[in-house]
């Protein structure tokens, strides 16, 4: 790769992005960041597309096909500057991004496109940081840049930051081997906003953190056909107050469970969605009755 940059070539990044298969907001601390207990599981699709080459001047320039995105303060240009603060190595670099991961759907693609460019980087470096390192500057990116270095199932805790490779836990939590459609509907749902809302939602609720369960997992529960207990944690704290401002996504959830998922959860802080079916054709039948003009849906074997 760095040889392959050295002569002028361009290289071709595809950038997956991942779902939160359960989400749950355990606490505020003091200084308003988050608690999470989640579990992260990359996607090959939707993907953003992140062409690199060197550059005409100096630092990172980057384009990008979709408007909104700020072209000199992104999660870009921040992995960019965070890599060569710690290693010195400031390369000219042109970045071309084509978003296919669509923005305020809660499936990680800014954070996904940094992680991307922080590993490129490293490959290009004359000295490579240790994957700790590289790790940390991730982590000084956004709370899931880390879990895309590594791109394998893993637990999140803290505000996300600390990761826990979990691959065999897709079997333990008994969804492994089920086919996932996921839904990317129009509505976008900005993050910040999110967590607002859920924080007037819990003052105005004095109720557990963990209440708020969907219709199918209890059923999953309490029908071993369905899947093993520990499926029951399946869920996502932003749910209620996202579902209030949105009320189109709690439909699209009610109808993928309508529809036969065992279980359906809303990805993030939304807006994407996911059902999850025990049967591969189930799975594609559903898929295409979803196929509406402002709905994008992706099939995937768990």
């Amino acid at each position: 790769m760095r040889e392959r940059f050295a002569s002028g070539e361009e290289t071709s990044l595809r950038v997956g992005c991942k779902i939160n298969l359960t989400l749950r907001i355990t606490g505020v601390r003091p200084d308003g960041w988050h608690e999470l207990d989640t579990v992260f599981v990359p996607l090959r699709e939707p993907f953003d597309t992140l062409r690199l080459s060197p550059g005409g001047g100096a630092g990172l320039t980057l384009g990008c096909d979709v408007p909104g995105i700020d072209p000199v303060d992104n999660t870009l240009t921040k992995a960019y500057r965070l890599f060569a603060e710690a290693s010195g190595f400031r390369p000219a670099v042109k970045a071309a991004l084509e978003k296919g991961i669509p923005h305020g759907a809660g499936l990680g693609g800014g954070s996904a496109d940094a992680a991307a460019l922080l590993g490129w980087l490293n490959a290009i470096a004359p000295a490579p940081l240790p994957v700790s390192d590289l790790a940390a500057l991730a982590a000084r990116i956004g709370a899931d840049v880390p879990f895309f270095l590594y791109n394998v199932p893993c637990r999140a805790s803290g505000i996300g930051e600390r990761l826990a490779p979990c691959p065999a836990w897709l079997e333990e939590s008994g969804v492994g081997g089920a086919s996932l459609v996921l839904l990317c509907p129009a509505e976008r749902v900005s993050t910040p906003w999110a967590y607002g809302a859920w924080d007037r939602w819990a003052k105005s609720r004095p109720v557990p953190l963990t209440e708020g369960r969907n219709e199918a997992i209890n059923h999953a529960s309490q029908n071993p056909s369905a899947g093993r207990a520990s499926i029951r944690w399946l869920e996502n704290s932003f749910e209620p107050p996202v579902f209030e401002a949105f009320p189109r996504l709690r439909r699209l959830r009610e109808r993928l469970l309508r529809e036969g998922a065992f279980v359906a959860v809303m990805s993030g802080s939304g807006s994407s969605l996911f059902g999850l079916f025990r049967r591969a054709e189930d799975a594609r039948r559903v898929a295409e009755g979803f196929r509406e003009k402002d709905v994008a849906v992706h099939v995937h074997a768990l």
